[in-house]
């Protein structure tokens, strides 16, 4: 039966003005009509009514880069130690935590065998709750690189083809290589490209040809630019980190992302905040200040928060924000970059990321105005994925880690020997 939602105030994307006193119909999965309460009233007779208030009704945010079997509660590894039948639990939990947020769409970039994928197919059919995820699987990387524990580890033209064939067959969503070493992989070469250019083209020639986009954990800048002439869609983290153990800004990589249509997920997170800061590649304003020259050269940035990697919480989505906005995006980038942008970087700009007639009712609401302030996405109040409303948690206050950041950072950095 449709349902009809009414709030204070309806966004239906970033690029229109708000709407004041604005219902959206959903019917089943689908939203059937949108507009302001004086014009669609008189067509609801009959229809339930669901008053939501003094919120901002909005699409459903995504999160771009999560890991769903990792545990944020403490800093660990990329290894996941519990069996399948303790994960699937685990996973089931923190999928619930990214609705907490008004998170509908997930991309999971990192992944030991199939959990998540079983999880994702249960979410779609209704069975438990969750967002509508896409599902990486193991990431593919050099023998002994980052993340290596999960199963992915391949090295030279055919085995990497086959890896890509590996997760097609898996029916992953997505596939996820890890250019570069990664922070919490000891030894895993952080500022190196650990495949050869002629890999990376495999790579991304064997996704394209099954019809799958890649996307790349690239930290070093080297990794960077073999992914961008590879002709990978986007990149993770992007951090410009130089043999030096600094981060440089390249413009001449950055002139081709944009020219190629490369987009960037920064995962910006709890992490990345002011006052609890212990990002371990760079200062604050070195990253701040990287992000601003990403945003500058007109590259597409979508959000992603590397959630399940220690103390950084699925719930906690609005903190990373706070670094998009310090590095010069407006409320309306940030919006953007969390829905319809988002959307067209997973390849699902003709399902969800706006509020339209024939989308998916995937929508959120947040006390406040997101479009006059970006702060209003740390007061989420509604969520509702694929036309099921989910009861919302509180979310925590955000933890104080002013005693261990210092220690977190040095572990990851000794860890990686930068």
């Amino acid at each position: 039966m449709p349902l009809a939602i009414r709030a204070d105030r309806l966004l239906t994307s970033s690029l229109v003005e708000v709407i004041q006193d604005g219902v959206a119909v959903v019917d089943g999965e689908t939203i059937v009509q949108v507009g302001s309460w004086i014009e669609l009233s008189e067509t609801l007779t009959g229809i339930p009514i669901k008053e939501l208030g003094d919120v901002t009704l909005m699409p459903g945010l995504f999160d771009c880069h999560v890991h769903l079997q990792m545990d944020p509660s403490a800093m660990g590894s990329t290894e996941i130690t519990l069996s399948d039948e303790e994960l699937l639990p685990l996973i089931r939990k923190n999928a619930a935590k990214l609705l907490d947020a008004g998170v509908t769409t997930a991309r999971d970039l990192g992944s030991r065998g199939q959990t998540v994928i079983t999880i994702r197919d249960r979410i779609a059919r209704h069975e438990v709750p969750g967002p509508r995820l896409q599902s990486a699987n193991a990431p593919l990387t050099v023998p002994g690189g980052h993340a290596c524990s999960m199963g992915g580890e391949c090295i030279g033209i055919e085995q990497c083809r086959q890896g890509v064939r590996s997760r097609h067959a898996e029916g992953a969503d997505v596939i996820k290589v890890m250019s570069t070493g990664g922070f919490m992989t000891p030894n895993s070469h952080v500022w190196e490209a650990r495949y050869s250019q002629e890999e990376m083209n495999a790579f991304a020639d064997e996704a394209h040809k099954w019809g799958l986009p890649i996307t790349t954990h690239a930290v070093g800048t080297e990794g960077i630019a073999r992914a961008v002439n590879a002709g990978f869609d986007s990149i993770e983290h992007c951090s410009w980190l130089a043999k030096d153990r600094k981060t440089h800004f390249d413009s001449g990589i950055a002139k081709q992302m944009f020219e190629k249509g490369v987009a960037v997920v920064p995962t910006m997170n709890t992490a990345c905040t002011h006052d609890n800061f212990f990002c371990p590649w760079d200062e604050r304003q070195a990253i701040i200040n990287n992000l601003s020259a990403v945003r500058e050269a007109g590259i597409q940035v979508a959000v992603g928060t590397d959630a399940g990697i220690g103390h950084c919480h699925f719930e906690r989505y609005a903190d990373g924000l706070s670094a998009m906005a310090d590095a010069g995006f407006t409320n309306q980038d940030i919006i953007a970059s969390a829905t319809e942008r988002a959307a067209k970087i997973c390849g699902l700009d003709k399902v969800t990321g706006k509020i339209a007639v024939g989308f998916a009712a995937d929508l959120a609401a947040f006390g406040g105005n997101p479009a006059q302030d970006w702060r209003a996405f740390t007061d989420p109040r509604f969520v509702m994925a694929r036309g099921e409303i989910y009861e919302q948690q509180a979310i925590a206050p955000l933890e104080d880690l002013s005693e261990i950041k210092g220690n977190v950072m040095e572990l990851l950095r000794r860890s990686a020997g930068v």
